[in-house]
């Protein structure tokens, strides 16, 4: 192998791991106030005290005590907050507030969320809900000042780029588990390349992927377009193959759900790499190995934050494909050209005196 691809070392973000679980307040009588032309959303309990909820500049909303207030159902409400329509967005956010469903007793919850999302619409969604029997019909927003019974307001149990409790790793492995039971876990040698070729937006773009698709499918590399397949057929995928490589994305957080130890290669666009990655791939052991392609290019792309290149499709395939094949020997390879690549760095003096100290 060569020094094309370079290991991701720097995390941009944190990955703190939190054993206990995170704070759940319990409220009787609360109020959801939902956002005006003239005031911002608010949760407040039944004495007015600002729950959830802020201005512009920080400061608790203003709640007129005598507004007009609707009943919900008398069931009990879990408070999602903003329910976010993509599908990485919700992984990273919407989702760490369902940790209370892995131990909840009693009648079936109301999911309270603001937005204006719809639930049905996603089609990530019901899969994920199925595991705690509920639907995207268990879903309720209010347009209305509306007091609600008996509310559960949870700390949501992972925060990107920051941190993730421990029931955070029980609430994907629950979700994920039924998806994957009864798969030949790493059954297929074959890797499967996640394909971002169809994808009309998003965040970033390899603008010569079809080169380097064409690349690895004469290497015999499986491409896959991961918006075509349900969510538990992607949990499956990730689960029955050895190996599934592609550039960063959300569809990589899919591996979460996935059994245990998943192997993953990933081209980066950058150097350092979001902590989202290995803050996910450290719920389930999954072995993420992310690399840079040395002189690749970024720049605008319509329809994506930004856009870039790879120099040399071809090579790259071929990295892919042999570290593929050689995955569980990376870690010692890659230490290997890490230091070499600091010695050619330093100059020849530099690493002369390195090697008299023993330093690499």
């Amino acid at each position: 192998m060569t020094d094309l691809l370079e290991r991701c070392r720097v995390v941009w973000g944190r990955t703190d791991r939190i054993a206990a679980p995170p704070a759940l307040r319990v409220v009787t009588d609360a109020v959801y106030r939902p956002a005006t032309d003239t005031a911002p959303w608010s949760v407040t309990g039944p004495d007015g005290t600002q729950l959830d909820g802020t201005h512009p500049d920080g400061n608790p909303p203003d709640v007129a005590a005598d507004d007009p207030v609707a009943g919900a159902e008398p069931v009990p409400h879990l408070y999602l907050g903003p329910l976010a329509p993509h599908y990485g967005h919700f992984l990273v956010g919407t989702l760490g507030r369902l940790w209370p469903l892995l131990d909840w007793h009693g009648p079936p919850p109301r999911l309270l969320y603001r937005g204006d999302a719809e639930p049905a619409a996603l089609p990530f969604l019901a899969p994920i809900l199925s595991a705690f029997g509920l639907t995207p019909r268990d879903m309720v927003r209010f347009d209305r000042p509306t007091r609600i019974a008996y509310l559960l307001l949870p700390e949501p149990s992972l925060v990107e780029q920051a941190s993730a409790h421990a029931v955070h790793a029980d609430l994907v492995r629950t979700i994920g588990r039924p998806f994957w039971s009864g798969v030949t876990v790493d059954g297929i040698e074959r890797p499967a390349y996640l394909s971002k070729t169809r994808l009309a937006s998003g965040i970033s773009r390899l603008r010569n992927e079809p080169d380097l698709e064409a690349a690895l499918a004469r290497r015999g590399v499986d491409i896959v377009h991961p918006e075509a397949l349900e969510l538990p057929d992607l949990v499956r995928l990730f689960s029955e193959r050895r190996v599934v490589m592609g550039t960063t994305g959300s569809a990589f957080h899919t591996a979460a759900f996935a059994a245990p130890g998943r192997r993953i290669l990933g081209l980066n666009w950058a150097r350092h790499l979001n902590a989202n990655f290995p803050l996910l791939d450290g719920l389930n052991g999954t072995q993420g190995r992310y690399y840079h392609p040395a002189g690749s290019d970024t720049g605008p792309d319509d329809g994506f934050h930004f856009g870039w290149s790879v120099p040399d499709p071809e090579g790259v395939a071929e990295e892919l494909v042999r570290r593929a094949a050689e995955f569980d020997a990376l870690e010692a390879y890659d230490a290997k050209r890490d230091a070499a690549r600091r010695r050619a760095e330093r100059g020849p003096l530099t690493a002369r005196i390195g090697r008299w100290l023993g330093r690499p």
